[in-house]
């Protein structure tokens, strides 16, 4: 009996992946845009939008520093796909403990998945391994920083405007040499293309349509030299 409870109790706590990330997107989107209403007593649009994709960036910094970290683990899997250790099944509905939730294993997965639509990613010597690496080492604090300072103010609007300039302007940047070099390099060919459409275009295309959004906010900061696109 003794036994028994000391194996219980040493039992991480677990929940399907997707409660994690629910929780994730509650404490850093959700507590961002309440923070802003109780500092500035209004829901901005804005606000809203920028928060909620700097909240995924945060976690896609994670995914990008896993996907550097576990990349021999990763081109393994893929090159081997009846390796012993190979990770199966779905990966978002995975009971994970909160020290796994931060594992740089746990988020190789999402990149053995995404391997299938873009075989660079399991190829260190790839653009976009390479762009996605940088990204995640890069931004992930630029990304908080610009997050608790559209509602905290406390450096000068031109001072946010000029450091979320550089962070967005680089995202879509970027994002236009990935498609460029997607298309270019043909690694579409062989695939559905409904899940093109829905993975390469629908994950890749928001990496243009939020930082746009972000570049048109900054721009107003920089220019107008104060917080109102922000704080009305």
């Amino acid at each position: 009996m003794s036994e028994n409870v000391a194996t219980h109790a040493g039992t991480p706590f677990r929940l399907p992946l997707w409660i994690w990330l629910t929780v994730w997107m509650s404490m850093w989107f959700g507590g961002a845009v309440f923070a802003h209403f109780l500092l500035h007593d209004v829901v901005n649009p804005w606000q809203v939008v920028l928060a909620l994709f700097l909240a995924i960036n945060l976690l896609i910094c994670m995914w990008e520093i896993s996907l550097w970290h576990r990349i021999g683990d990763i081109r393994r899997w893929f090159q081997e796909p009846r390796s012993s250790d190979r990770p199966r099944g779905n990966l978002y509905t995975t009971p994970v403990s909160v020290g796994e939730f931060f594992s740089t294993k746990l988020w190789a997965r999402t990149w053995l998945g995404y391997a299938y639509w873009d075989d660079g990613y399991a190829d260190p010597k790839s653009f976009g391994f390479s762009i996605d690496v940088g990204n995640g080492f890069s931004t992930i604090l630029p990304s908080a920083f610009f997050l608790v300072g559209m509602s905290a103010g406390y450096v000068s609007p031109q001072v946010l405007g000029i450091v979320g300039l550089l962070i967005f302007y680089q995202k879509f940047y970027c994002t236009c040499l990935y498609f460029f070099q997607y298309f270019y390099n043909r690694r579409y060919e062989d695939r559905p293309m409904a899940g093109l459409i829905g993975v390469v275009g629908g994950t890749n295309g928001l990496w243009l349509l939020f930082p746009g959004i972000g570049i048109y906010v900054c721009l107003r900061l920089i220019t107008e030299n104060h917080y109102d696109i922000l704080w009305t």
